[in-house]
């Protein structure tokens, strides 16, 4: 086959146009960013849900200040940043859009390690209300390892913490409809249905 220069031209300024848009095609294209944003309220709502069965079932109380109102609002915090990561790729041009990428991963591990935090610091003695917290809490640390799955790599100064007791959650990409049946789902088998928020 003969490459005219005509074609050669195109052929090549597909190519740089490829090369400068970069990880912003190919997020685009494999994420939804609009999946994550809109899951935020969920994830909120779900961690909610997870508060009220601990309250609910006596093996927490919180109290303004206490030391697990403290954490709960970290990890609620934790939820929002990934939100506000996401916001701020999306209305950053095109030439920023690199370096914010790498922020969505960041905010992503500081939310599954607030919420591996919170698992770690709870005594539950009841050992079905355990199997559904560690249930809940996996879920949603699995979807937001899912969501990692489509990012670029975390930025090397970002360093992981370990816990005495680790949460079961293998990376699974779920719609928000998805996620909403697994975890009521959760909550249905094991008796626990009142605390539903959706």
């Amino acid at each position: 086959m003969k490459i005219t220069r005509r074609t050669f031209g195109r052929f090549m300024g597909t190519l740089g146009l490829l090369a400068t848009l970069g990880w912003s095609v190919v997020l685009e294209g494999c994420t939804s960013f609009a999946t994550i944003s809109g899951w935020i309220a969920t994830g909120l709502d779900s961690f909610q849900s997870i508060i009220d069965l601990l309250v609910g079932q006596g093996v927490i109380m919180v109290a303004i200040g206490s030391a697990i109102d403290l954490i709960i609002k970290g990890v609620k915090a934790a939820i929002s940043d990934i939100g506000s990561a996401v916001d701020a790729y999306n209305a950053a041009p095109a030439a920023s859009k690199a370096t914010l990428e790498g922020k969505i991963t960041t905010a992503i591990i500081a939310a599954q390690d607030e919420i591996s935090q919170f698992w770690n610091d709870l005594q539950i003695p009841d050992a079905k209300v355990a199997s559904t917290v560690a249930g809940l809490l996996g879920l949603i640390v699995s979807t937001l390892a899912g969501f990692m799955t489509q990012l670029p790599p975390a930025p090397a100064t970002v360093q992981r913490r370990t816990f005495q007791k680790t949460l079961a959650a293998v990376p699974q990409k779920r719609s928000i409809g998805q996620y909403k049946s697994a975890f009521n789902a959760i909550l249905d088998g094991n008796g626990f249905s009142q605390y539903k928020r959706f």
